[in-house]
């Protein structure tokens, strides 16, 4: 599943922070939540997140990823909020 987090503030995130990101994630996650290996980075215009999570639907995973990150941005106070979702992929207009 692949997540962004917006930063609250103008800074761009450090890569300490995406650090600790990753760290509070592991932290928050319970054997429910189905995370099996994560990544962040920093792309604009903020932390790019992908989880690999153990699910049965897709729809159930990217409730798990959803979940594990507001849970872990609520108990961290840190300074990014999770993006809305995306409808899917971005639509491009047919080559003629």
């Amino acid at each position: 599943m692949r997540l962004t987090l917006m930063p609250t503030g103008e800074a761009a995130p450090t890569d300490a922070e995406i650090h600790i990101l990753e760290d509070q994630l592991w932290a928050h996650a319970t054997p429910a939540n189905g995370l099996e290996h994560l990544r962040a980075r920093a792309v604009p215009p903020g932390i790019g997140i992908v989880l690999y999570i153990r699910a049965v639907t897709t729809g159930a995973a990217h409730a798990k990823a959803r979940h594990l990150v507001t849970t872990a941005l609520a108990a961290t106070g840190n300074r990014y909020t999770l993006a809305p979702p995306h409808d899917g992929p971005a639509q491009t207009a047919p080559r003629e």
